[in-house]
């Protein structure tokens, strides 16, 4: 019996809205509202982390209101674009995962919105979902979405690195899903560190260079995590390890899953069509862009790269009968700036 399991990078799925968008929608005539008091901001909150602030309202008509604003590096957090939204449903529902292990989702109430009025619709409802709240400040966490029962889920958010602090920046997510067998699948999913540099234009390469080894050796210490909590369980099958990387499978960094015997799956795959804007299914436009298989473009400063940063790991016992990208319809991305990637598991 096949089970099909999915890794996406969703591109910031958030349900936020700014006051800006929603008090329009309720009140006729500017001013639309002012900051109560001298605008301050009350209650817990820290703009640069990207924690809440409660802020408070007034209308026109002296009605007072309250809401939370949620800014990060100074910039509002808004919602996902709705257009953007769809276009991603649309995507998964292609998909047909019977697993879905997502990355950059809000939190629990967003994923179940996504699920209810963008999935639902177009008949890929997940019944099972969880979302744990990570360390990231911009509260982008990663998902499991199962259409098979999740019997039990842990979040290592909190495993220590060598200094004690969290070795995570997102979060490892681990769902024991009930396979069609009656045997539990051990899913992972996790987010590593990014590559992305604060202000890079203004370092010196020679500070770049720096920065981008200690990114590297970050994401090796987080892959030797992923291994000791794979040992401290005792797990050593059925295991399945996904998610956005931001590395290449054979990268040095990724080393202490290789020597788990755990082995890379997507990167011997190929392309399958993927929805158009429509939903008109379109085969791969972007073959002769790279030589192996990619989900991530990057673009910056005139150059271009591919790289497959979306994989699934599997441990040895588990048999891989099929490996696929679903490859954007629009070089720019459609939706996302990721692309899915799925493997489909043989568990008779």
């Amino acid at each position: 019996m096949a089970v099909r399991i999915a890794t996406f990078n969703a591109n910031n799925l958030f349900s936020r809205w700014s006051f800006q968008a929603e008090l329009p929608r309720t009140v006729a005539n500017p001013p639309i509202a002012e900051l109560a008091a001298d605008g301050t901001t009350s209650g817990a909150g820290d703009a640069s982390s990207g924690q809440p602030s409660v802020v408070e309202v007034v209308l026109p008509d002296g009605t007072h209101m309250s809401g939370v604003l949620r800014t990060f590096r100074g910039k509002l957090v808004k919602g996902k674009d709705p257009k953007a939204r769809a276009w991603i449903a649309r995507r998964i529902a292609a998909l047909d995962a019977d697993v879905l292990c997502l990355q950059e989702v809000e939190d629990q109430d967003a994923l179940d919105t996504f699920n209810r009025d963008d999935l639902a619709p177009l008949g890929a409802d997940y019944r099972y979902r969880v979302v744990v709240e990570g360390n990231d400040p911009r509260r982008i966490d990663v998902a499991v979405c199962s259409r098979h029962p999740i019997t039990r889920i842990s979040s290592w958010r909190f495993w220590p690195d060598p200094t004690g602090q969290p070795v995570f920046g997102r979060d490892l997510l681990q769902a024991q899903i009930a396979a069609p067998d009656g045997k539990p699948l051990h899913v992972f999913v996790n987010h590593l560190k990014s590559n992305f540099i604060a202000d890079e234009h203004t370092l010196t390469a020679e500070e770049v260079a720096a920065e981008r080894q200690a990114i590297a050796e970050r994401r090796s210490e987080q892959a030797k995590a992923i291994v000791q909590i794979l040992r401290r369980q005792r797990l050593t099958r059925r295991i399945v390890m996904t998610g956005d990387l931001n590395d290449l499978p054979d990268a040095e960094a990724l080393t202490a899953l290789r020597k788990a015997d755990l082995a890379e799956q997507v990167h011997q795959g190929s392309t399958v069509a993927g929805p158009n804007r429509n939903g008109t299914l379109i085969d791969d436009q972007f073959a002769d862009l790279s030589p192996t298989i990619w989900t991530h473009r990057h673009r910056a400063k005139g150059v271009t790269t591919f790289a497959l940063y979306d994989q699934i790991w599997t441990s040895p016992d588990l048999t891989v009968t099929a490996a696929h990208v679903m490859r954007r319809t629009q070089i720019s991305g459609d939706g996302s700036d990721h692309d899915p990637a799925y493997i489909d598991l043989d568990v008779s």
